[in-house]
């Protein structure tokens, strides 16, 4: 058994995963429409029903899928351009 391996994430690992959690919480917030209830939403844990995610955002039940998608393909665009600018 290895000895020489820290048990807790070092200063700086911790300082750069909060630095990812606030610029996903960012990118999140700057998505257009629903977008930003939806991810929130879909991040819960557990996360909601699509019937519920209906109820809430006053939407189609039917239209959650593609919109979760559409949605998730524009954070993925933000936050690529975010990290890799």
């Amino acid at each position: 058994m290895r000895t020489d391996l820290p048990s807790h994430p070092s200063a700086e690992d911790e300082v750069l995963a909060g630095l990812r959690r606030r610029l996903v919480r960012e990118a999140v917030a700057a998505l257009p429409g629903r977008c930003p209830r939806l991810v929130a939403a879909l991040a819960e844990d557990p996360p909601p029903s699509y019937r519920e995610l209906a109820d809430r955002l006053g939407m189609p039940r039917g239209s959650i899928g593609p919109t979760r998608a559409r949605c998730l393909a524009c954070l993925r665009v933000r936050l690529h351009a975010e990290w890799y600018a």
